[in-house]
């Protein structure tokens, strides 16, 4: 059984009052990392498109910008 399956079992077993204090701790967990993973994106998004935007062409067409 995996972790997911372990906490869907827990979860059924517990009050409602709790599941939604657990659903509200997930969510803040969510929030509070989706920064880093955004971040972690953006870094990998320009690492990769790096090679196209340092090319002379892309500096003419933006010049007059």
């Amino acid at each position: 059984m995996d972790t997911r399956q372990l906490l869907r079992k827990e979860i059924e077993t517990i009050p409602d009052t709790l599941v939604e204090e657990i659903l509200r701790f997930v969510k803040a967990l969510k929030e509070r990392n989706l920064p880093a993973l955004s971040r972690e994106l953006l870094d990998a998004s320009e690492s990769a498109l790096a090679r196209d935007w340092l090319r002379e062409e892309e500096d003419i067409a933006w010049k007059n910008l």
